[in-house]
């Protein structure tokens, strides 16, 4: 039987350490769902729904407030394959491109690292083609929210449930290369997909918290999830060392500039918004749900300032980091890399639509 949207979070994965709290009640003020009450001995504790958006962790003055996220896998893991958000590549400085960064990753033995933002562009072209599906039914809902963003979603389950139907029925990339890469390696090792470990690396503790609760597919395929500070040491010497001319990289411009606002919707043809900033976010959620944007087909939500590279844990300075990326952009090309009879071929098999029952 298949799930249906969850609405339920029992896992917490920000943590408040009370021996540094002094009840200010910042974060109180800042959390989207109200989540976080100031109870009587005058400490923070968490209540209700978590969404990670971070906003607790960016308001506390005394860093009482943090994200719980996985340590460093062992250069000696049982990963076969590893993925990394677009974000991943701006974090180093411009003398490192997305293929070293990808080389670097398989230096550290964490299995073989995939090309995330090809994914990317695979699904911006699916993505246009559901759209021009969704356009010719009179009572589809307009516009369609991006799923990517955990939080986006997170927060439209909790404070707006009626724009749940706003959200597109596709994998997010991400998932669609760990399920790609459990069939593949499978095969090309001869065991079964279950024994395929996959790892991602996020800009994101949402993300993180996403893929140990999901709530728009049935189950996440993707087996550990890490974040970018907590890998960024140990890439940044491997990439020193860096002796291997092998080519990962092939997106182009579109699948790298995911990682900042504005990113997904630069290869579409269609009416489009990208917004930034959780409080913006809302403001147009709040848009949505009046009814007042229905010229619109499709709005980019995300709730880190300026996108993913403004991710709470990155370590490049997000300004610099999409000065960075902007250049690669143009670097690569505003065109996508992918054969797009390819993707309609793929897209009629359903190979890019999640499981779960809205």
């Amino acid at each position: 039987m298949k799930k249906t949207l969850k609405t339920d979070k029992p896992v917490q994965f920000v943590k408040i350490n009370e021996s540094l709290c002094n009840g200010c009640v910042l974060c109180t003020k800042a959390c989207p769902t109200r989540a976080i009450r100031v109870k009587k001995n005058r400490l923070a504790h968490i209540v209700g729904a978590c969404i990670e958006c971070g906003e607790c962790v960016r308001v506390c003055p005394r860093n009482a407030v943090k994200f719980v996220t996985s340590d460093m896998p062992s250069p000696k893991s049982d990963y076969a394959c590893v993925s990394a958000s677009s974000a991943l590549s701006v974090q180093f400085g411009e003398q490192f491109m997305p293929n070293d960064i990808l080389l670097g990753l398989r230096a550290l033995g964490l299995g073989y690292a995939h090309d995330t933002s090809y994914t990317s562009e695979l699904y911006n072209i699916a993505l246009g083609l559901y759209l021009k599906e969704q356009r010719k039914k009179t009572q589809a809902p307009k516009p369609l929210i991006s799923p990517f963003c955990p939080v986006v979603v997170q927060t439209i389950i909790h404070r707006f449930p009626s724009l749940i139907d706003h959200i597109p029925p596709l994998l997010l990339p991400r998932e669609i290369v760990a399920r790609e890469a459990k069939k593949r390696l499978s095969t090309k090792y001869g065991c079964k997909q279950e024994e395929i470990k996959v790892l991602h690396i996020t800009p994101c503790a949402a993300q993180i918290a996403s893929i140990q609760e999901c709530v728009l597919s049935e189950d996440s395929c993707i087996d550990g999830a890490i974040g970018i500070g907590s890998i960024h040491e140990s890439l940044k010497h491997a990439l020193r060392d860096l002796d291997d001319d092998r080519v990962l990289h092939h997106s182009g411009g579109v699948g790298l500039g995911w990682a900042m606002s504005g990113g997904e919707i630069a290869g579409m043809e269609m009416n489009c918004l990208a917004i930034s900033g959780l409080q913006e976010t809302i403001h147009y959620l709040e848009k949505i749900e009046m009814g007042l944007l229905k010229d619109i087909d499709y709005v980019e939500c995300r709730t880190c300032t300026e996108g993913c590279i403004g991710g709470p844990l990155t370590v490049a300075d997000k300004y610099e980091a999409k000065h960075h990326l902007q250049k690669l952009v143009r670097q690569f090309g505003l065109e996508k890399r992918v054969k797009e009879e390819y993707v309609k071929k793929l897209y009629a098999q359903g190979w890019f639509f999640s499981d779960m029952k809205r």
